[in-house]
């Protein structure tokens, strides 16, 4: 049985810098959809820092952007949608890419940077994910959810702003591969050009902030560690499966 701290070890053996080339591997990439601009620009590249001063994984520092139509997709086990507006529907290509994605263990982080309980984006997505996974509903995930002591012990959700007392998700069999925030959590850990923080935390302040970081790096484990469960022993292996039921050449 693989523990977590040897998943970890084999993680940062996995992750570490590499010269960039052809379809090597990056943990996070961002949804690239032409009608929704990055509200928070920067961001990812402030969370995969968190990651690497917080745990023995390590990267490249390359967040790029995927279109989720692309072979590309399945180059990174950890991918994001953020928005604070509603945008156009996914074409069919995209929505069959990242139907398979989800079911072969890719992660898919939804985060809502609106901060309002109905939004235009929030409309958007529900509408997608009802074609990814067609019969699967969004539900709140608990406070026993892995994603909550994949590397730090939580006690429940955070965000720049609480919108919702939880995380919400989709389930696949015993797999949760999509996780949905309604807290602009990406927000919590936006940085300006200067260095400083770029928003408010509200209403916790400072605490909420470091609640917000723990979060952002326990995402990242679980989304790196949570398909060892499927006998899945290294990062690159599961990304060759996951080209190979795809189709897709190595």
């Amino acid at each position: 049985m693989i523990t977590r701290r040897t998943a970890l070890a084999l993680l940062a053996a996995a992750m570490a810098p590499r010269p960039a080339q052809a379809g090597g591997t990056r943990v996070i990439a961002r949804l690239d959809v032409p009608s929704l601009p990055d509200p928070r620009p920067g961001a990812l590249s402030d969370l995969l820092r968190e990651v690497e001063a917080n745990s023995s994984v390590q990267h490249d520092g390359l967040t790029p952007s995927v279109d989720p139509a692309a072979p590309a997709l399945f180059d990174h086990p950890f991918v994001v949608l953020s928005g604070d507006r509603g945008f156009a529907e996914l074409p069919d290509e995209a929505i069959a890419n990242l139907r398979l994605y989800l079911r072969e263990g890719g992660l898919l982080f939804i985060d809502d940077a609106t901060g309002l309980e109905v939004s235009d984006f929030d409309t958007s997505v529900r509408r997608d994910l009802a074609r990814i996974l067609p019969g699967t509903k969004l539900s709140a995930v608990g406070r026993d959810h892995a994603v909550y002591r994949s590397f730090f012990l939580l006690r429940g959700v955070a965000g720049r702003l609480k919108v919702l007392p939880h995380l919400q998700g989709m389930w696949v069999g015993d797999i949760t591969p999509v996780l949905y925030s309604r807290n602009d959590l990406l927000g919590g850990l936006w940085r300006s050009a200067g260095g400083g923080y770029a928003l408010e935390v509200v209403p916790g302040g400072a605490r909420q902030r470091t609640e917000c970081r723990k979060l952002a790096v326990n995402l990242v484990l679980f989304a790196l560690t949570g398909n060892y469960k499927r006998d899945v022993v290294h990062v690159d292996t599961l990304l060759k499966r996951m080209r190979r039921q795809g189709g897709y050449a190595e």
